[in-house]
């Protein structure tokens, strides 16, 4: 069975190298860093050494899902969260259960239940999972999600007022696959751990 996951970095070290830790063994692991210092064992880092903060998050994920490598399953997981071979499984078995043409991912992390986000639409309970309008950077594809996203575009201008601890990537990824009429999913229990370093943000603009 062939993973890939995909991981941003910032200002993480220690939670960023428990999540490869807890994935060795599971798929190829790519870690794209914000212009860190640091590098993590038992992936492959790629670090511009450019610091590009909130507004160039969009720059940062189009390079990571530039350099991912093939695989059938991408798991895209912050460097806050840790995920376990079993955890993974269990993703992957709902997702395959989820018989829907139109789907394009599925949301790893429980939160926002019953809301909508960025598209306004109400989530549908399905069962097992919610049908959501969104999705935000803990997910899990294939490789139709990258096809149909192709490269994220310039999403910060200095003619635009910032948004406070929003980088705009996911709510540019929900409104774009609701336009494509994709289907979007979230499941009922988080299949990621939120590790301690998540209480504090390093999204700076």
């Amino acid at each position: 069975m062939d993973i890939t996951f995909l991981v941003t970095t910032y200002n993480r070290q220690q939670s960023c190298q428990r999540l490869v830790d807890s994935l060795q063994g599971i798929g190829d692991i790519i870690v794209a860093h914000d212009g860190t210092d640091y590098e993590i064992n038992g992936a492959i880092n790629i670090n511009p050494k450019i610091h590009l903060g909130k507004t160039g998050y969009w720059k940062l994920v189009n390079m990571l899902f530039r350099n991912r490598t093939r695989g059938r399953y991408y798991f895209m997981i912050p460097d806050d969260f840790i995920i376990d071979k079993t955890q993974v499984m269990e993703a992957i078995r709902t997702w395959e259960n989820i018989t829907d043409r139109k789907k394009i991912c599925l949301n790893l992390y429980a939160d926002r239940i019953g809301l909508p986000c960025w598209t306004r639409i109400l989530p549908i309970d399905k069962g097992s999972v919610w049908k959501t309008g969104w999705v935000d950077m803990c997910f899990l594809c294939e490789e139709s999600f990258f096809q149909h996203l192709g490269t994220i575009p310039t999403l910060f201008s200095p003619r635009i007022k910032q948004v406070r601890g929003s980088s705009r990537v996911g709510a540019y990824i929900s409104r774009l696959m609701i336009k494509r009429r994709f289907s979007m999913y979230q499941v009922k229990e988080s299949l990621v751990t939120v590790q301690e370093e998540h209480c504090i943000s390093q999204m700076q603009i």
